[in-house]
């Protein structure tokens, strides 16, 4: 460690900053790349060599992540349909019907055809769906001058390929597990590490070379022990992370048999401890593989729908759904949509994709721009710009490689963070974050018990304002090359124990090789694999998200005496809001603007307002103000702060006014909770003020 950073008081207690080159984040320098790795990094040999853990364990080779596997190009398609935008009327049916013909043409080498849409605005009020292969839809340009979808109507999602639930929840997976299988045996080593391409079985009889396979991780009392997620309580009730009828499922393809020793065609994200997981053990089954919509894509649109001030629960339009597997998503312009994109099918790549949100997404929950719900999948080169958002995540129990590369996230509140309960093998590979968190974490009883979220994932020469990278226990995840503050923290909501960071290397100076994504694939596959996806080499030169300006800093609110206003810009959630315009919604209490207030409906004389600090934060002070030109009208209200996990009262009082100061002693919350319980008329709070009084 080098140095320990303070950048508030209120942090101290529970977060720690170390080595963070940078609470002001510099841009890499030209020479970046030059540090080496101890985990990965070029042998004498010129080959990649790889340091593992004690009991064996390495970084996987995320190298198979995208389309077809990585490496391949993106087809270009030749177009069999035209269709012009109709002016005024919904062009729905119009491109629908256009995509159904070209789905009745007969398959020519993997594909059938590419709908074309001409220059000009589309209306479309339902969901472009490619329910067949090898079908392409292909705008004129995702920019000026280009093919615009203006979506209209009911909530629905602009474009999907493959079978997809339009219902889906954000974080549930759309994958169907492959169908029954014919042989089945159980993985015989006590131990297989992480990153392993080969495992023995009890006997592999009735296996062959080319056969799929499912290998069926059991979730068992001692393995929930192990990463202590068998004590999740939250508001007093057990929390479960994943319940034992569940399993972590990981598909692959039979490369080698020797014996009783089967070789697999791409690593294992996970490891498998027969101490943890016998009985009943873990099963290796063959199966026949779902059959998807594949080699289909969507190129050069623009998908644009208003701008909203929206919780995205509310927001009525999300971008696009791949279902399919060996699909793409080229050069497309999503712009306010939420939720955008899901990958809900395996080896599909994403590339040049912008999304862009005006305005924040409102209350705590978070949407995401980019989803993993499947396997071996690759963001690009993309960018997103939007505050209070997960810019991406990962569902349950998702395996790797999924991979990020070379990608730009802009927003303040915003975090690259998987979401929940156990996915494996995400690499974010030169990303840039300069105003958000870059997590591979603890997140407890956050939601509904998300625990943890990711094992055996790597962050590899990022640019980001801070890190959470934390090791679950029989797990590693690390942090290599990274420019930013690192922080240390107890699991979500609890204060006690900090828990162990992940593997920190080089932290502060970019090492080589320049991306590790590239590197793997070079190995694997040589030089022409960088080309065929627009790489002419693995140097800095090839990334130039670097030197990314900072955006503007937020308003701040500092009062001469009690200090900065640590309330302020935090997510947050009321339970009623006036009206249906976004005047009077809870955040306008949050902005440090004089003349904005948060207010209910008339007739709502008891409410709550509920500040989700993201970290935890203490504090000895709350600060409410009414809406003076309407008079005083609380008569009653308590303010609470989740610890542990827990409500606990901090105040209470009768009558607010102008401003109303509590004091009360230090405590680390998570949260902040006022509830008005009377009023003699509907509640209007002016400010929402938290601080830590010295």
């Amino acid at each position: 460690m080098k140095k320990i950073f303070v950048l508030t008081a209120s942090l101290l207690s529970t977060f720690v900053f170390i080595n963070c080159s940078a609470q002001k984040t510099k841009p890499a320098s030209k020479k970046a790349g030059k540090a080496k790795s101890e985990w990965v990094y070029q042998g004498k040999d010129g080959k990649l060599a790889y340091k593992t853990t004690p009991t064996g364990d390495k970084i996987m080779d995320f190298s198979h992540a995208g389309y077809m596997g990585g490496g391949v190009a993106l087809p270009i398609v030749p177009v069999k349909v035209t269709v012009k935008p109709s002016g005024e009327k919904d062009d729905t049916e119009a491109i629908q019907s256009a995509i159904n013909a070209v789905a009745a043409i007969p398959v020519e080498n993997g594909f059938r055809g590419a709908v074309l849409l001409a220059p000009g605005t589309f209306t479309c009020s339902g969901t472009l769906t490619i329910a067949a292969s090898g079908i392409v839809l292909r705008g004129s340009g995702s920019r000026k001058g280009g093919t615009t979808i203006k979506m209209t109507g009911g909530k629905h999602v602009a474009l999907a390929i493959g079978a997809g639930r339009s219902n889906q929840a954000p974080g549930e997976s759309a994958i169907p597990e492959a169908q029954a299988g014919i042989a089945e045996t159980k993985i015989s080593d006590a131990y297989v590490p992480s990153g392993s391409n080969s495992f023995t079985v009890a006997d592999a009889k009735g296996f062959k070379v080319g056969d799929a396979i499912e290998v069926v991780r059991p979730v068992t009392d001692a393995w929930l022990h192990l990463l202590v997620m068998d004590n999740l309580v939250r508001d007093g009730k057990p929390q479960t992370f994943i319940g034992k009828n569940r399993n972590l499922i990981m598909q692959r393809k039979i490369t080698a048999i020797n014996g009783n020793k089967i070789s697999v065609d791409v690593p294992l994200s996970d490891s498998y401890d027969a101490k943890y997981l016998n009985p009943p053990g873990t099963k290796v089954i063959k199966v026949k593989a779902p059959v998807r919509v594949t080699q289909s894509g969507v190129e050069n649109l623009h998908v644009q729908c208003p701008p909203l001030e929206s919780s995205y629960g509310n927001a009525p339009y999300s971008g696009i759904r791949v279902a399919g597997d060996d699909c793409w998503v080229k050069d497309v312009f999503f712009e306010e949509t939420m939720n955008t994109t899901v990958f809900a099918g395996n080896r599909n790549t994403m590339q040049k994709v912008v999304i862009k949100h005006t305005y924040p997404n409102l209350g705590a929950s978070k949407p995401a721009d980019f989803s993993f719900e499947g396997s071996q999948n690759l963001v690009d080169r993309c960018e997103s710009t939007g505050g209070n958002t997960y810019f991406v995540w990962t569902s349950a129990l998702i395996p790797g490689p999924n991979v990020v590369l070379n990608s730009t996230f802009r927003g303040w509140g915003s975090r690259l963070q998987p979401h929940q309960r156990w996915a494996t093998g995400l690499l974010l590979d030169n990303c840039t974050l300069l105003e958000g968190g870059m997590d591979f974490l603890n997140r407890g009883v956050a939601g509904s018990g998300h625990g943890w979220t990711m094992g055996w994932g790597v962050a590899w020469n990022n640019i980001a304002k801070t890190y959470i990278i934390q090791n679950p226990p029989g797990a590693a995840n690390w942090a290599i090359g990274n420019i930013g503050a690192r922080l240390k923290t107890a699991r979500l909501f609890d204060s006690a124990p900090i828990l162990e960071e992940g593997y920190f290397d080089s932290h502060g100076t970019p090492v080589a090789p320049q991306s590790l994504y590239l590197a793997q694939l070079h190995e694997r596959l040589g030089q022409p694999a960088l080309n065929n996806i627009g790489y002419a080499s693995n140097t800095v030169s090839m990334f130039t998200n670097k030197s990314v300006k900072r955006l503007p800093p937020l308003l701040k609110d500092t009062d001469p005496v009690m200090g900065e206003n640590l309330a302020l810009h935090r997510p947050v959630s009321a339970s009623n809001t006036r009206g249906n315009t976004k005047e009077f919604i809870p955040e306008r209490a949050l902005d440090g603007i004089p003349n904005t207030y948060w207010a209910t409906n008339d007739n709502i004389t008891t409410a709550t307002f509920e500040l989700d600090l993201e970290n935890p934060i203490d504090v000895n002070a709350v600060a409410l103000g009414e809406v003076m030109e309407l008079g005083p009208r609380i008569e009653a209200y308590k303010v609470e702060g989740q610890v542990n996990s827990d409500w606990k009262l901090l105040s209470q009082g009768t009558t607010i006014g102008i401003r109303k100061i509590d004091k009360f002693p230090k405590e680390t919350v998570w949260k902040v909770k006022i509830t008005i319980t009377k009023a003699s008329g509907y509640i209007a709070l002016k400010k929402v003020g938290l601080y830590l009084e010295k």
